[in-house]
């Protein structure tokens, strides 16, 4: 891997985190919507919005997983042996 493509990742791993913490936050005020909504149709809604959110965060989770593993397996390559 090059150090361009390493930069990439590590700047990719960082969009990541930023991206997981705001699907936090999104998933954290839907339900608090939730709680003062005052129709079922309104707590039906935030539910199934911070279900998404949740499902946004574990993608997102899965892809960083993904770059830490191929980060792990360059390192370890780059290793003289």
């Amino acid at each position: 891997m090059t150090q361009k493509e390493f930069e990439e990742l590590t700047s990719m791993r960082e969009i990541l985190q930023i991206a997981i913490k705001r699907e936090e936050e999104a998933y954290h005020f839907y339900i608090r919507a939730r709680q003062v909504a005052r129709t079922p149709v309104e707590v039906e809604m935030f539910t199934k919005l911070a279900e998404q959110e949740s499902q946004h965060k574990k993608a997102l989770e899965d892809q960083l997983t993904e770059i830490d593993a191929q980060l792990e397996i360059d390192r370890a390559l780059s290793y003289d042996v």
